[in-house]
């Protein structure tokens, strides 16, 4: 019996699994990239890291809605 919901399913999944190997691929080949680096000390290296990662915290941070205050009627219609 033909099930259009399955196919449909199926062809997700293949173009899920095939998205999921090219990101791996780029995080393989970045990875490389960056071994081949030069760097002058470790300690460099993890003051880079360090930096990087509290850079992500703050961006990723979602920002606090603000607060507006609710009008009155009569505010309302004089304004």
């Amino acid at each position: 019996m033909f099930d259009p919901i399955s196919l449909w399913m199926q062809g997700t999944v293949l173009w899920m699994k095939m998205f999921k190997q090219q990101q791996e691929a780029y995080i393989r080949m970045l990875g490389a990239f960056a071994e081949k680096l030069p760097q002058e000390n470790a300690a460099g290296l993890a003051r880079e890291a360090e930096a990087v990662k509290a850079t992500l915290k703050a961006a990723n941070k979602p920002a606090k809605p603000a607060v507006v205050k609710a009008k009155t009627a009569a505010a309302v219609v004089t304004a």
